[in-house]
């Protein structure tokens, strides 16, 4: 009996950090739709333009997504390791994969600008330095609104034909 207590109560947590996780996901995706619909908006992007660059930054956030947990699994195993060996080891595994996560910003320098041009990938950058701008405030001081913030315009409704 005290087995299959265990047994269900190990079942409910991983259960339950299965169901964080996939909510945090689920947060995640709506961000990254929301990024890609102002981004879009803003840009006055067509739909084949809209269509490249949302698989652009889909592809840019899972693979920062990957080089995150990545990050995150090495310093879990630094913290593990036994040896002083085994944390150099894991130390230089941590370093390839800073260096790839540093590198996400340059791949989408490279993917967006042949798409966007000099004019619209000025424009992206400067929308993406302010929403960045933004969350940190947000997260620096969740109880004061920031400064000089503008509202968002609302949303345009765009009918194809």
């Amino acid at each position: 009996m005290r087995r299959l207590t265990l047994f269900l109560i190990s079942i409910f947590c991983l259960n339950s950090a299965f169901s964080v996780a996939a909510h945090a996901a689920e947060k995640r995706n709506q961000l990254e739709e929301l990024l890609i619909w102002k981004m879009s908006d803003e840009l006055k992007l067509n739909t084949t333009e809209e269509k490249k660059f949302s698989d652009i930054v889909r592809e840019i956030n899972k693979k920062k997504a990957q080089f995150n947990q990545e990050l995150q699994a090495s310093v879990e195993k630094m913290s593990k390791a036994a040896t002083e060996k085994a944390k150099d080891e894991e130390l230089v595994t941590y370093r390839k994969s800073l260096q790839n996560y540093g590198r996400m910003s340059e791949e989408e320098f490279d993917k967006l600008k042949p798409l966007l041009g000099p004019e619209r990938m000025v424009q992206y950058l400067q929308i993406k330095q302010d929403l960045t701008n933004r969350i940190k405030t947000m997260l620096t001081n969740p109880e004061g609104s920031p400064k000089e913030v503008k509202p968002l315009p609302s949303p345009k409704l765009i009918e194809e034909k």
